[in-house]
């Protein structure tokens, strides 16, 4: 065979080799992507939310299961902690395991979906998965990076693979519906995946008996499930400080749909804040799925309700265009379900093939080149809004810092001010990181229920606590129940001979630093 036909061939000999060099190119190219956004994000910046990840993650590895979701929310989980378990069994800081955790949620599906394709010769459409995510934005690889809950749901999509390329296989079929009622309770999101599974399924199943069967067993599962995840909030209702309400309206699903870009900021390829690129890929996989496979443009169309659903949800408009606070965050599954829906399309025009494969090979190197570059755009102050960064070493300084300073004046147990810029990070990252750190508490939403009923009728009588005003102690006037020694001028003093309980003191010190301001 010549060069000529070896090109014209797509199964020929010569393709093969150039499909195995992209393959392990893409790979090197996501691989290497991961481990720079794990030395220079993970490792050198952390967010107010993510102490709550490591005291779940602390907790979950000495076996404390206080409740089934994130600390004190009715919604969202500690999937990424549990993960992170082993991890820290194995010695590995806290705020290592947990990131590791979360890049391994959010890879796994789609490694295993381009493993699987390319060892079962699909060869093209296994490239295609690892090109998708190679053309998307620096953002989205920095949204996916962070142990906050964004990526658990497509999880969920891990081996929908199998079914989709045998939709009836029964063990396949059985695993994968587990994992979409699974799915539903840990990430609702996990929904814009998992309805056109689902629909993909039915319509190649419609009439297997076999279907209908485990479909009804795993509806049944909705009931433990259920008990498991959410009846427990409807028991114990004053768990919740941050609860979520639904709330759907056809102005939001106005606002996104004049503003696209928006919804689509951080999911959009090769440009952030443009899903001119999205809604074309959009259009052109509906249109092949249309001529190809009806049941998989079907599927398609659910995904479009689906779509159109959350586009009509108050969280669509909730978030901005920073990565650690996106609007895009309801939709990081996209790019894994346009993976799997392409399966469904036969790829055989050689000249398509080579340009997608080129371009991805780009423009996943042009990221890595413009790495650093892009860090420093996403990490400015004046991007911040929801949560704020603090560098790594500095949130460990200060836990050493106030850390020290308790152990200095005898005080084994520290209030913190909700007010105080460091809150989180001293109340749930101190404990996490330091197993010698001294109790502590939010003075306000606090979000571990036993911690803060446990201590609100107790009586401490040496504490150290940090205020949110500067001049606390001069707050104070004619106080008989306690005794201030002040420790520095950034509001740390010592509470001595305290004859309030906790609950008294926080509720006047909130009191007191309400009028200070």
């Amino acid at each position: 065979m010549n060069n000529l036909e070896a090109f014209n061939d797509i199964n020929s000999e010569k393709w093969e080799k150039w499909f195995g060099f992209f393959f392990y190119l893409f790979l090197g190219l996501i691989l290497y992507n991961r481990l720079l956004l794990f030395t220079n994000i993970n490792t050198d910046f952390i967010d107010s939310d993510q102490p709550f990840m490591w005291a779940g993650a602390i907790d979950y590895s000495k076996g404390i299961f206080m409740e089934p979701r994130f600390y004190g929310q009715n919604y969202n989980t500690f999937m990424e902690p549990l993960f992170a378990v082993p991890l820290i069994w194995c010695g590995l800081p806290v705020y290592h395991a947990l990131p590791i955790a979360t890049h391994f949620i959010f890879l796994f599906p789609f490694l295993f979906t381009t493993v699987y394709l390319f060892v079962k010769r699909h060869k093209v459409h296994s490239l295609m998965v690892l090109a998708i995510l190679l053309c998307l934005p620096s953002s989205y690889d920095i949204l996916t990076s962070l142990p906050r809950g964004f990526v658990t749901n497509v999880f969920f999509g891990s081996f929908f693979v199998l079914s989709f390329l045998n939709p009836q296989h029964v063990r396949f079929m059985a695993l994968n519906l587990f994992m979409v009622v699974l799915g539903y309770f840990v990430s609702a999101n996990s929904l814009l995946l998992s309805v056109p599974f689902a629909g993909y399924l039915f319509l190649n199943n419609y009439k297997n008996k076999t279907f209908y069967l485990i479909g009804f067993v795993a509806l049944l599962l909705f009931v433990p499930f259920y008990f498991l995840f959410d009846d427990f909030y409807k028991q114990h209702p004053s768990y919740v400080i941050y609860s979520f309400h639904h709330d759907f309206s056809m102005t939001y699903l106005k606002e996104n749909l004049f503003h696209p870009n928006r919804a689509f900021a951080h999911v959009g390829f090769f440009m952030e804040q443009n899903a001119i690129f999205l809604l074309l890929a959009f259009l052109f996989l509906g249109y092949f799925l249309f001529t190809k496979n009806r049941n998989g443009f079907y599927s398609f169309l659910l995904f479009i309700g689906v779509l159109i659903v959350t586009l009509l949800s108050e969280k669509s408009v909730d978030g901005t265009f920073w990565p650690w606070y996106s609007y895009s965050r309801l939709y990081v599954s996209i790019p894994l379900l346009m993976g799997l829906l392409l399966i469904l399309v036969s790829i055989k025009n050689k000249y398509f093939i080579l340009f997608v494969f080129v371009v991805s090979s780009v423009f996943g190197s042009y990221k890595l080149f413009r790495f650093k570059q892009n860090v420093a755009l996403h990490t400015q102050e004046s991007l911040w809004n929801g949560v704020h960064l603090v560098p790594l070493k500095s949130a460990i300084n200060a836990m050493d810092f106030y850390k020290e300073a308790c152990r200095k004046n005898n005080a084994g147990f520290f209030l913190i001010s909700n007010g105080f810029w460091l809150n989180t990070f001293l109340d749930y990252g101190g404990p996490a990181v330091y197993k010698d750190f001294p109790e502590t508490e939010e003075s306000n939403s606090e979000r571990r229920y036993w911690v803060r009923e446990g201590n609100k009728n107790r009586v401490i009588t040496d504490f150290v606590f940090l205020s949110s005003s500067y001049n606390f102690d001069k707050l104070v006037q004619e106080q008989t129940d306690f005794s201030i020694v002040r420790l520095d001028d950034y509001g740390l003093i010592h509470i001595k001979n305290n004859r309030l309980t906790l609950g008294e003191f926080i509720k006047l010190s909130r009191a007191l630093e309400a009028k200070g301001e």
